[in-house]
């Protein structure tokens, strides 16, 4: 349809009234809190159903504050009709059972032309939302989990994780064309490391 209605009650709701103005699965769309002040408890869920949905069902979307977004997934041919001809990448359960993922696999390189998913390269100003899980055979060894090389492969901007020091990492190029690199090791990123479902 082209859009997903979350809906929030608060306090004395009737669920089923809620339920009717939802979305499908209401399990995923519809929220009860007891106040107001009860919105935190319900924060973490809440974004990450509105991510995964925007992922799953919009090329390219506009979030309220007017900020446009991009579905890598199809960018890169990782949908339920075109997964299989990629190489070394296969279909199975997601983070919830109405959901799927896409199992990368040793051989799996994906990879895409930027200007046929940025053209007009990225903004100076941009957020990446990641949702994975690292198995127990992921390697041991630092990869990128997402990254933007030049023409000659050398990476320009990039999240890489470590397995091994359970470090996340994200890297980019300032304004003189020197690497920069911010690592994150608190006790919350180390916890993706652990083979359940996270968001970055």
């Amino acid at each position: 349809t082209g859009f997903s209605v979350f809906v929030v009650g608060v306090a004395d709701v009737d669920y089923n009234e809620l339920a009717k103005i939802a979305s499908k699965p209401s399990e995923r769309h519809v929220f009860i809190v007891d106040d107001f002040d009860a919105f935190e408890k319900i924060q973490d869920n809440l974004v990450t159903f509105v991510c995964e949905t925007a992922t799953s069902t919009l090329q390219c979307f506009y979030f309220l504050s007017g900020f446009k977004g991009f579905k890598m997934l199809e960018s890169y041919n990782l949908t339920e009709k075109h997964f299989a001809s990629v190489q070394g990448v296969s279909l199975e359960s997601g983070s919830f059972p109405s959901y799927v993922a896409y199992r990368l696999h040793k051989n799996a390189f994906v990879s895409q032309p930027i200007r046929e998913i940025h053209p007009e390269g990225l903004p100076q100003a941009y957020t990446i939302i990641l949702l994975f899980r690292l198995l127990p055979e992921s390697p041991n060894e630092p990869f990128a989990i997402w990254q933007i090389t030049d023409r000659d492969y050398k990476p320009q901007v990039g999240v890489v994780l470590d397995p091994a020091s359970k470090v996340l990492s994200f890297f980019n190029k300032d304004t003189r064309g020197e690497v920069q690199t911010v690592n994150f090791d608190n006790d919350e990123v180390k916890k993706i490391f652990y083979g359940s479902f996270h968001k970055v």
